[in-house]
C-alpha cells in the first residue's frame, strides 16, 4: 500500500509540473479541444491534421468479493495510462497507448504483487458523418491490442477490437453519445461484446459534467454493468484535467474506482 501512495504523489506532482508550464501551448484560433477520456465512451471526434493529442491519467481501483471460503480483495494502481493521437486528414487519426500496472492481490489476507506495462495497442479512428442535425456524428474505431509486456499481464496474441461510435448534440449545453464494439480476448477464447452510453453537459465555458453507463457481454458470462461520472476543466485552448470516479452496478461484487487526468494538445 506505501508503494501506491508514492505513485499517486508522483502523479499528483507531475501534473502539477506540466499545468503551471502548459502557457506555452496556448494558441488562438484551433479547433476545440475534444479528448476520449475520462469516460469510457470514445468520442466522434477526430485530431486536427498534423496536430499531436496526448491523453494521460491515473486511475485507483479496489475490487472485494468472494468466492466459496475465499476472500479476495484487488488494489489496482494504473500509472501513466497513456493515448497518442495524431491528426491524419479531416476524418482520419492515428492512435497508441498503453499503460503501466501495479496490483496488490490478497486471497484471505495472503498478499501477492504484480506489475508492469499492458494494454498496448494501435489504431485508427474513421468520422463518416458529422454536423447533422439527426445523428449528428457517426465514427468507426478499428485497434489492435499488442501481446507485449509482463508476461502475467499481456495479452496470448493480437487482439482485435472495432467499435461504432455515435453522438447526438440535445442544444447548446447536452449531448448523448453511445458506443457498440465488440473485441477477441485470446485467454478465454471468446468474443466480447461492449456498450457504452454517457450524456455530457456543459457546466460553464470552460468545465463540463459527464454520466455514464458501461458494460460488457460474453457468451457463457455474467454481464458487467458499471456506472461513472466525472468533470472535465479547460484549462487553456491545448490543456484540459480531469477526474472521475466510478463503481459496479453488478451486487455481487464491490468495486469502485477514481481517477485524473491531464490532456495536451501540441500545435503544429
Amino acid at each position: 500500500m506505501r508503494n501506491l501512495k508514492k505513485g499517486f504523489l508522483l502523479s499528483i506532482t507531475l501534473l502539477i509540473n506540466i499545468l503551471f508550464s502548459s502557457g506555452l501551448f496556448a494558441q488562438s484560433e484551433i479547433p476545440e479541444l475534444v479528448t476520449d477520456r475520462p469516460d469510457q465512451t470514445e468520442s466522434t471526434s477526430i485530431v486536427p491534421i498534423d496536430f499531436i493529442q496526448i491523453e494521460m491519467g491515473f486511475l485507483y481501483q479496489q475490487q472485494k468479493y468472494s468466492e466459496e471460503i475465499i476472500n479476495i480483495e484487488n488494489d489496482n494502481l494504473i500509472l501513466g495510462s497513456t493515448l497518442l493521437r495524431y491528426g491524419v486528414s479531416s476524418n482520419i487519426e492515428f492512435r497508441f497507448g498503453g499503460e503501466y500496472f501495479y496490483g496488490q492481490n490478497f486471497l484471505n489476507d495472503v498478499k501477492s504483487t504484480i506489475q508492469g506495462v499492458q494494454n498496448i495497442f494501435v489504431g485508427t479512428k474513421l468520422l463518416f458523418r458529422s454536423d447533422e442535425k439527426i445523428l449528428t456524428n457517426a465514427a468507426i474505431l478499428v485497434q489492435c491490442i499488442i501481446p507485449f509486456g509482463n508476461e502475467k499481464l499481456r495479452q496470448d496474441k493480437f487482439e482485435p477490437e472495432i467499435k461504432l461510435c455515435l453522438e447526438q448534440e440535445i442544444n447548446d449545453r447536452i449531448s448523448f453519445g453511445v458506443n457498440f464494439g465488440t473485441e477477441e480476448v485470446s485467454d478465454v477464447g471468446k468474443y466480447f461484446y461492449s456498450y457504452t452510453t454517457t450524456i455530457g453537459i456543459s457546466l460553464s465555458e470552460r468545465m463540463n459534467s459527464f454520466f455514464e453507463i458501461y458494460g460488457t457481454m460474453r457468451n457463457g458470462y455474467i454481464p458487467s454493468n458499471n456506472f461513472d461520472c466525472g468533470l472535465t476543466y479547460l484549462h487553456t485552448k491545448n490543456v484540459q484535467i480531469d477526474f472521475s470516479i466510478g463503481t459496479t452496478l453488478n451486487s455481487d461484487i464491490s468495486d469502485w474506482f477514481g481517477g485524473f487526468g491531464i490532456s495536451i494538445r501540441l500545435p503544429r
